[in-house]
Order: C-alpha cells, then sequence, then structure tokens
C-alpha cells in the first residue's frame, strides 16, 4: 500500500504536489486550533467553578492591640486600642477581635503599646479578680473593728448587709445613732467568702475587723465616728420589710450619774505655802460650880 502511495506521489505534477502539501498543513493546523481550543476552554471552566479568594484574607486578620503602654489594674479605655492586621499564623490564642469588647475591662498585667490584646490580659469576669473584684464600681473597701458582741456575734457572712451604728458614751449616759444603712459585708477578718478552710471558719467565729463596702463620703464618716465610739453592725435580713430607715437616735440617761470632783486650786510654785496651824491639845475640863463660862488664856482653859 505504501509502494502504490508513492506511485501516485510520483505520477503527481509539481503543482499538484504543491496543492496536496498546502492541503495537508491546513488540515494539521486545523487539528492543532481545535485540540488547543478544547483545553483552554476546559481549563476556564475550572477556574470559574473555584471561588476567587482575595490573598490578604487569608494572611492577614484585624485584631485589636495596645495603642499605648496600659498599667495594671488600669480601666481600659478606647483611646487606648487600635486595630491592627497581623498574619493570621501569628494571632494568638484568645485574641480580642472588636474593640468594644476590650472597653471598660481592667488589666490583668501591663500591657505594652503594640501588645495583642487577649482575654488572658483582660478580666472579663469579676470574679476573677479576686477580693477588688467583688467591690462594687462606686464604692471602697474599708475595715472597722469589731468583736463577739459588735459583730453580730460572728453570724454576719461575705456577702451579708448590715446596718452600721455608732454608740458614744459618758459620764451622763450613752445615745446609739443609725450611722449608715444597708452596707454590703466584703469580708469577716480575712475571709472574704468562697473560703472552705478550717482555719478560716475558726478566725470568722470571733470576728476582730469587718470589711465593707461604702462611698467614698461614707467612708470618711465611718473612719470618723470610729474615733468617737464604739462601731456596732446590726443584720440585715434577707429581704427587709423597709428599703432605709429615718436616721434613729437613742441616747440613754444614767440612773445615778458620777459625781463632780472638785479640784483644789493649784498654788504658783514661787508662793510660800505657810504649814497648817496644828489645833491646840484638848484638856480634860474641870468641874466647877461657876456659872460655866469658860475663858481661853494661851494654852489654858479657866472657867468662872
Amino acid at each position: 500500500m505504501f509502494s502504490k502511495l508513492l506511485d501516485v506521489l510520483n505520477d503527481l505534477q509539481p503543482r499538484q504536489l504543491v496543492l496536496l502539501a498546502g492541503g495537508i498543513a491546513v488540515l494539521m493546523f486545523g487539528i492543532i486550533y481545535f485540540t488547543l481550543s478544547t483545553i483552554s476552554q476546559s481549563a476556564q471552566e475550572s477556574v470559574e467553578e473555584k471561588p476567587v479568594v482575595h490573598v490578604s484574607e487569608v494572611d492577614e486578620r484585624n485584631v485589636v492591640v495596645a495603642k499605648v503602654d496600659i498599667p495594671r489594674k488600669a480601666l481600659i479605655q478606647e483611646s487606648m486600642l487600635q486595630m491592627k492586621k497581623v498574619p493570621i499564623d501569628a494571632v494568638p490564642k484568645g485574641a480580642v477581635f472588636d474593640v468594644g469588647y476590650a472597653v471598660g475591662q481592667p488589666a490583668i498585667s501591663e500591657i505594652y503599646a503594640g501588645d495583642v490584646i487577649t482575654e488572658s490580659k483582660i478580666y472579663t469576669d469579676r470574679s476573677k479578680a479576686g477580693f477588688v473584684g467583688s467591690i462594687p464600681e462606686d464604692c471602697r473597701a474599708v475595715s472597722v473593728g469589731v468583736d463577739d458582741i459588735t459583730g453580730v456575734a460572728g453570724f454576719a457572712k461575705p456577702g451579708d448587709y448590715v446596718d452600721v451604728i455608732l454608740r458614744e458614751k459618758n459620764d451622763q449616759g450613752a445615745t446609739s445613732r443609725l450611722l449608715l444603712q444597708n452596707v454590703l459585708l466584703l469580708g469577716i477578718n480575712q475571709d472574704m467568702g468562697g473560703q472552705t478552710s478550717e482555719s478560716s471558719a475558726k478566725a470568722a467565729d470571733k470576728p476582730a475587723i469587718a470589711t465593707v463596702a461604702l462611698s467614698p463620703d461614707d467612708v470618711l464618716e465611718l473612719v470618723s465616728a470610729s474615733a468617737l465610739g464604739d462601731i456596732y453592725l446590726a443584720l440585715r435580713p434577707f429581704r427587709p420589710n423597709e428599703k432605709s430607715l429615718p436616721h434613729l437616735s437613742y441616747t440613754m440617761r444614767a440612773l445615778h450619774p458620777a459625781h463632780t470632783v472638785q479640784t483644789q486650786p493649784t498654788v504658783p510654785a514661787s508662793v510660800p505655802v505657810a504649814p497648817a496651824a496644828s489645833p491646840p491639845p484638848a484638856y480634860p475640863a474641870e468641874e466647877s460650880s461657876s456659872s460655866g463660862i469658860e475663858m481661853i488664856v494661851g494654852d489654858k482653859i479657866i472657867t468662872k
């Protein structure tokens, strides 16, 4: 068959050979073009099926970082923070992605400018802040001395509410005054609640120090009052009938007031003090039938 094809080609004229070669070239070009078009179309369809993802969204993410140095326990303000894009591989665990989440929270430790804010660096739960977390935001913690009597015999526990009474005593009697009402008791001795150790329980049985939460003005009033007399705690019921009472006071007069002792005037040291004259010696009266008139002459008694 191949030899017959060669014979046919030998019989063709040069012009016919040129036309045959051109036809074969066109045919080959068409086959190649069709093949390349098919491959290109298949590749384009596969690209369109995949979603378009920007490289920046995959490799970086916005996180909250400190704009300035934030001291320990400082309340974080919005001006202290800023948003910053960091590589997604560098985002730490617990990173904060919203500025509002960190605003108003105290810092657990010092945060330096440029540090990524994480949940482990701020108090998102007040209970995790320890004793200071139990203090209301508008109050201060202050301690006063109490005993078994003034401290409600140990029945008052952290978290209870008490009234504070001032008792002033003098020689004429005593006055008790309702000083403060509905005061949050933060701790008795060093028991702030949640301690279950045996030593803490024994310490709370004999109260010596009561720590309460008060506004700054009430703190000053309580400190001044503690210098005037004894501070008593009155334990409030679980659900009192009244929210507040008028500022009550009661004075008890002493039944037998103390006598006032009059002191002798002090004699100046420059004035000599004469010795007190001793009384004349007493002599027995002599019996006489006279009129009963006695005369004292010098150190003698003469009866007439």
